[in-house]
């Protein structure tokens, strides 16, 4: 029974994860064409609709998709750790390293804007890099590899 948990939820990342790079790879192609007024790359119809919307409106959507896409792979790495781990304390584990990556991440890119006025340095690269850990199953995967580190008596 576990071991088809387990290939369950592999295949639910694996689509997850290629669905979210689809769907961001070609939202950056149509911004790439609105900006640039480029209409050479190939857009799949089902991303057409985004057409009808500015660069600017693209741009500043992205937030809210990062925000979804990140709640996505919340839920689908919780959803794993209930049904593949005895230890209900790594919950708790996955719960606080997505509050310290969303902490960090917003830290850095409020101090890019703030202190540096921009979002395109330093800060804004870390704050993609920790978000692009919240919208995979990495934290999952190692706190399910894990799990026999804990005690059995000490991990409720």
């Amino acid at each position: 029974m576990k071991v088809s948990k387990l290939i369950f939820f592999l295949i639910l990342f694996g689509c997850l994860g290629y669905f979210r790079e689809f769907f961001f790879v070609n939202l950056n192609n149509i911004m790439f064409q609105k900006y640039y007024n480029h209409t050479d790359l190939p857009i799949p119809s089902v991303m057409l609709v985004f057409n009808s919307f500015s660069y600017k409106t693209l741009y500043f959507s992205k937030y809210i998709y990062t925000a979804i896409w990140i709640a996505v792979f919340f839920f689908a790495n919780y959803l794993a750790i209930k049904n593949l781990c005895e230890q209900k304390i790594l919950l708790k584990f996955l719960i606080y390293s997505y509050l310290i990556l969303l902490s960090l991440g917003a830290i850095a890119m409020l101090y890019g804007y703030f202190i540096n006025g921009k979002l395109q340095d330093d800060e804004y690269t870390l704050s993609r890099w920790l978000l692009g850990i919240a919208q995979s199953p990495i934290i999952c995967l190692i706190l399910i590899a894990s799990e026999k580190l804990y005690p059995k008596s000490t991990a409720s």
